[in-house]
């Protein structure tokens, strides 16, 4: 069986999550003795069983991967799609029912007719899964949920004890989607420390903005630190926070759980429903920063780190085993 992962994102433009999954299944493949590689636009001749795509591929080339006889499967996080409210899903579904029974070329063009044509479809949480079938018409018999996992040096280090300090961890990229400055603000005006670790995309005016909130009194900056450094801020740390606009999953919430960290995030779809339940996970209303930095008091103060994980976390080798698994269902299936 010959795997091939696409993704048409550079990953020197936007580093993240996905680039986590795509790496780390690299790896895990290996141990298993997958014959995988990266998709090589370039090369006329590239054999393979499967096309694994990152991301919503194009009508076209899943239609001549199936004229070739290759099988392809999608990850997709759906994270912005399904944290929209209800009545804007409405829409969007009307939309693209609207547009394929118009116009069907508008549906290849868009990428929507993909969703009744790939063998499998993967997603993070049952909520994005249900999304895709809501407004796209997914093809319910090939979808699948796999969440997201760690390294088993990372589970190790993360379950270590530690004396616990005083203050609360953040792991994001610092950019508008990560509402890093919001939580900045709601950090001040409570009183409270936080931790920031993360890289920029880019040194844009919002990371400026974010910097200039940086007084090494509520709002530590630590950048893009070792793997050892961050689980070391991590497992001394009283919670971790995180207030995204929208996530598919998120590994930095995956290692804070691992730590035993009681989590504080937002009351939003890809929040409230991506997790399993745990009476350590809270959530806060993103309607203002005194609103925010009320719950940041609450949270801090009733909460501190617990010797086991939040919710349960799988390892790396785990997560690839079940990716291998729709691999084989989708070989044996004809299309």
């Amino acid at each position: 069986m010959r795997i091939l992962l696409s993704h048409g994102l550079p990953f020197s433009l936007a580093h993240g999550g996905t680039q986590t999954v795509i790496n780390e299944l690299m790896i895990e493949y290996a141990h298993l003795g997958i014959n995988v590689d990266y998709e090589k636009w370039w090369l006329q001749e590239q054999p393979c069983d499967i096309i694994h795509s990152f991301g919503r591929p194009s009508y076209i080339n899943v239609k001549l991967a199936h004229e070739k006889g290759i099988r392809t499967v999608m990850t997709e996080y759906l994270d912005q799609v399904s944290s929209r409210p209800q009545w804007y899903r409405l829409l969007q579904r009307f939309a693209v029912q609207s547009l394929g029974c118009v116009n069907g070329g508008s549906m290849d063009r868009l990428g929507w007719k993909v969703y009744k044509e790939l063998n499998a479809l993967i997603y993070t949480t049952q909520h994005e899964w249900e999304v895709a079938q809501y407004i796209f018409g997914a093809n319910h018999n090939c979808g699948y949920i796999i969440p997201h996992g760690l390294r088993p040096e990372a589970i190790n280090a993360l379950s270590r004890s530690s004396t616990s300090g005083q203050y609360l961890v953040s792991v994001a990229t610092i950019t508008e989607r990560k509402n890093s400055i919001l939580l900045a603000k709601a950090a001040i005006e409570a009183n409270i420390p936080v931790h920031f670790i993360g890289k920029p995309y880019a040194k844009d005016k919002y990371f400026r903005q974010f910097s200039e909130l940086v007084d090494n009194k509520y709002v530590f900056y630590h950048g893009f630190v070792s793997e050892e450094e961050k689980y070391e801020l991590l497992i001394k740390a009283k919670g971790f926070v995180l207030l995204s606009r929208f996530e598919s999953g998120c590994v930095a919430v995956y290692e804070a759980a691992a730590a035993g960290l009681p989590l504080l995030l937002p009351s939003l779809p890809w929040a409230e429903t991506g997790y399993p339940d745990t009476k350590y996970l809270s959530h806060v209303r993103l309607t203002n920063i005194k609103n925010i930095a009320n719950g940041l008091t609450s949270f801090y103060e009733n909460n501190k780190r617990q010797s086991d994980m939040t919710f349960p976390v799988l390892s790396w080798n785990d997560i690839a085993k079940k990716y291998v698994e729709i691999y084989e269902k989708v070989m044996n299936e004809s299309k």
